[in-house]
């Protein structure tokens, strides 16, 4: 995760300059497990899993806007010897940018567009053979504009009244089922002649965005970030859903174990009325819950570049 710069004072520049701030930052963490077991009487499976991800952030900070862009990478895979079978355990490509007038110290105007996908087919194992997800299938794009309030460095709290977050389902076996909220498939049946009328792969909403940040860092070795992400769609075309709240709320806690290495304990919760699971052979909405623990290898970066220069 990236530690929060400090703006630079303009009271020092020449009227006739500027300062400019570039800084690119990231870390590559590496994540293993394994376990071995041979005439076990206790049971179990020889299994070795891995997980791969990549966090990145481009800050270029002006006297009065800040722009962000920042990307996160993850891939995990869990493979088991005695049949040789592959599971995917994580998938997750996100962009985002981000400006902020800096208008204010503690209360900033503030423009997010953020984009969430996966880079490979989801399955519900043991069935490996029908993709219940794909690339871009689905993909969010949320477009928000609002205030962020900051409260010392630790929280931010960013609410926006119009929000905008467009579904893409960019695989038409998927779209024909209605997955992910959008219009399905049907037959037409007009006088006796029937035409199959091809299931919608976008679907847009409008709506209210609340996003709400948390990190903190405790004595060298601990810290703890936590982000929560609210989306009310109250244009919905159905008024009985127009109080749903879609939830994404994940929090992370990190042993830092010397330089290179680290303990990193993750929960994820996602609650999406348009994400449905097959329960008691209905189709439903349900609390999505992913918690991970493991020893995780990390190199962190930053390269930054501050300089003056000519005002046009």
């Amino acid at each position: 995760m990236f530690q929060p710069y400090i703006c630079m004072s303009q009271d020092t520049v020449a009227p006739q300059q500027r300062v400019v701030w570039h800084k690119f930052e990231g870390s590559i963490g590496l994540t293993v497990n394994q376990l071995a077991i041979t005439h076990w009487a206790a049971g179990g499976e020889s299994n070795m899993s891995g997980k791969v991800s990549g966090d990145f952030k481009y800050t270029y900070n002006r006297k009065m806007f800040n722009y962000v862009t920042a990307g996160l990478f993850v891939y995990g895979a869990q493979g088991y010897a005695k049949d040789k079978r592959y599971e995917k355990t994580e998938d997750r490509l996100e962009l985002s940018m981000t400006m902020t007038h800096n208008n204010n110290k503690n209360l900033t105007f503030t423009s997010i567009a953020m984009l969430k996908t996966q880079f490979t087919n989801g399955y519900s194992y043991p069935n490996d053979s029908i993709p219940i997800s794909r690339f871009f299938a689905p993909a969010y794009l949320t477009i928000s504009i609002g205030y962020t309030y900051n409260i010392h460095n630790i929280v931010s709290i960013f609410i926006s009244p119009s929000a905008g977050k467009f579904t893409f389902v960019n695989d038409q076996d998927l779209a024909d089922k209605g997955s992910f909220g959008v219009e399905a498939g049907y037959w037409n049946i007009v006088d006796n002649d029937s035409t199959w009328i091809p299931g919608k792969r976008f679907l847009g909403e409008l709506g209210f965005n609340v996003l709400i940040k948390y990190k903190q860092n405790f004595k060298n070795n601990i810290s703890i970030f936590s982000n929560l992400n609210l989306y009310n769609n109250y244009m919905d075309a159905n008024r009985s859903n127009r109080w749903n709240i879609d939830v994404d709320w994940e929090t992370g806690l990190k042993f830092i174990i010397n330089k290179r290495v680290s303990t990193i304990i993750n929960v994820h919760l996602i609650y999406d009325d348009n994400v449905r699971f097959t329960i008691d052979d209905r189709q439903k909405p349900i609390l999505q819950f992913k918690e991970s623990l493991g020893i995780t290898f990390l190199y962190k970066f930053a390269v930054d570049n501050k300089d003056n220069k000519i005002s046009n």
